[in-house]
């Protein structure tokens, strides 16, 4: 029986898990009610196959590999899975962070429409001053070389509100 059976399966999708989650929608009776249903988590990626297979809900479809996510659904996508996931991890163990100062982390790394990293390669290949660039890494580096070079500082970002 064995040999005669088909299997197959998405390219690049090593493992599927089957979960239950409790999930709240909207009743006909105009009230939310509380389900449980089965959701898959698959191992692997392979963001669009999944989305177009027949059987998946594409609206409800996510993914955690933000380039895959830029690829197929743009940045706009991209901003929003992270916002999901970072809130996800700080909320994990009990902590919190306003949800603004989060909305205003994923705005600076996707607003180019390009993943930037938050770190002070990503912070100086936009196109800042010496004040905005030395209030995040290597302070005193950054402002030798700015004095060095007579760069100037309009205060046109949110430094101006501080000085």
């Amino acid at each position: 029986m064995l040999l005669e059976m088909a299997l197959q399966g998405i390219p690049h999708i090593n493992k599927v898990f089957i979960k239950k989650v409790k999930s709240t929608k909207y009743d006909d009776n105009e009230r939310f009610k509380s389900e449980k249903e089965f959701m898959l988590d698959a191992e692997g990626v392979n963001l669009l196959a999944v989305m177009c297979h027949e059987e998946v809900d594409a609206r409800r479809t996510t993914s955690n590999h933000l380039v895959e996510i830029i690829e197929v659904l743009e940045i706009e996508a991209v901003h929003r899975v992270l916002l999901h996931e970072l809130r996800a991890v700080i909320s994990f163990d009990g902590s919190y962070v306003n949800y603004r100062h989060l909305a205003i982390l994923c705005d600076t790394m996707t607003y180019l429409g390009h993943l930037m990293a938050i770190t002070r390669h990503g912070i100086r290949r936009i196109d800042t001053g010496p004040l905005m660039r030395c209030s995040f890494e290597e302070t005193v580096d950054i402002l030798l070389d700015a004095a060095a070079y007579a760069e100037t500082d309009y205060l046109q970002g949110s430094l101006r509100i501080l000085c």
